[in-house]
């Protein structure tokens, strides 16, 4: 009897020896994603290995590939165009510049203040300026040439990968609207604003690419670093929709 319980207990300590380390290495890979400040530096540089990764893709041997793809979607945009198109995607573009992003972002900033949403104002002030660096950091590291108008619009002078206006029109709106939508109580005002949000954006997107300065992969890139950064901006803020 003796030893049948020294055996078991033997058995159990070396289960225990086996199976501690990894349980212990869970609760502390749980511990530190419950660290906000990790989760949005996680997220920044994944944001960041997509865009490198993308950015090689579309300039590296295997270009030929993204490049049929740009050339295809560049040639259906060109066959759609129409003065009906070309005004309102004009138009959109504009809400994706810079000058409009500051105005809208600096709106939203005093209408958190008045509300006293203080985190949600310091989260948002942080997407931003991850955005910005994702933006023009990429844009002077892959070095990519704008491709020709589509349409008669004026000369832009920075590279062309990624799309600035996709990645920062995505990273404002869609924080904006997080951080109003998990503070209201109204379904059906939050899928309103959701709704709103996503096809806006999509518009962006999809104007820089009927106006032809950007390639279709320089939007998508864009939106994709775009989504996983504000994503892990979000994940810190204390409201859940």
């Amino acid at each position: 009897m003796t030893g049948g319980i020294g055996t078991e207990a033997a058995r159990d300590s070396a289960t225990y020896d086996v199976r501690a380390p990894a349980d212990l290495s869970m609760r502390g890979m749980n511990r530190l994603l419950g660290f906000a400040p990790v989760r949005i530096i996680a997220g920044l540089l994944l944001a960041a290995l997509v865009l490198a990764a993308a950015g090689w893709l579309v300039t590296g041997p295997l270009r030929s590939y993204p490049a049929a793809f740009d050339s295809s979607i560049r040639g259906a945009m060109r066959s759609m165009q129409s003065p009906m198109w070309t005004s309102l995607f004009l138009a959109v573009t504009k809400l994706g510049s810079t000058v409009y992003l500051t105005v809208i972002g600096c709106a939203a900033g005093l209408v958190f203040l008045a509300m006293l949403w203080f985190r949600p104002l310091l989260l948002l002030i942080v997407a931003m300026a991850g955005q910005a660096a994702l933006h023009h950091g990429f844009k002077w590291l892959i070095a990519r040439p704008r491709p020709a108008a589509l349409i008669n619009y004026p000369a832009v002078e920075s590279f062309s990968f990624p799309s600035g206006h996709a990645l920062s029109a995505l990273s404002l709106y869609a924080a904006i609207a997080w951080f109003a939508t998990a503070r209201l109580e109204n379904s059906a005002l939050k899928a309103g604003i959701w709704i709103f949000t996503i096809v806006l954006v999509f518009l962006v997107g999809v104007s820089r690419i009927y106006i032809g300065v950007h390639y279709p992969s320089d939007v998508a890139a864009g939106v994709l670093a775009a989504a996983i950064w504000t994503a892990a901006v979000i994940s810190a803020d204390e409201h859940h929709l």
